[in-house]
């Protein structure tokens, strides 16, 4: 090979390719290493994300009937959520996110927070002064579809069935 591109390379050139050449062996295994070593990674941070999903804190927000927070009490609550992701500390992006589910508990609109379980000492600080905090499941109804009892489906609806 090394006499094929004598002419049309330059010296230096050549001298590289033959010290590689020489190392072709141990490059490709090296690369082998470093290809398993990217995958055992890999799958080391799918299982991370998948653990921290499976341990979230929740909390229930659960206001009280003259509840009426100011611009300025929700601007912290929305910094507050917003530092979630940075309490919880090292995890995957996609478990360290807050989720939010509204439901109505006896007339009043209430809140389900649920985040990393390294942040709940965050999502359990009250936010507002006329908000319960209360731990997931204490309140009456719990997070339940809504439904409409006598009200046609959207014509989208229809036109998927068969």
């Amino acid at each position: 090979m090394a006499d094929a591109l004598n002419g049309t390379l330059p010296p230096l050139v050549m001298g590289v390719v033959e010290g590689v050449r020489s190392y072709v062996g141990w490059l490709v295994l090296l690369g082998a290493v470093g290809g398993v070593g990217w995958v055992a990674g890999w799958v080391w941070w799918l299982r991370l994300a998948r653990t921290a999903l499976g341990s979230r804190a929740v909390v229930d927000l659960v206001p009280s009937r003259d509840f009426d927070p100011s611009a300025e009490e929700i601007g912290r609550h929305a910094a507050r959520l917003a530092r979630v992701p940075a309490a919880a500390g090292w995890i995957p992006r996609r478990a360290s996110g807050v989720r939010m589910r509204h439901w109505s508990d006896g007339g009043r609109l209430a809140t389900r927070l649920e985040g990393p379980a390294q942040s709940a000492g965050l999502l359990r600080l009250p936010s507002f002064p006329d908000v319960e905090v209360l731990e997931a499941g204490r309140t009456g109804g719990g997070v339940q579809p809504v439904r409409f009892a006598g009200v046609a489906p959207l014509a989208k609806d229809r036109a998927e069935k068969p």
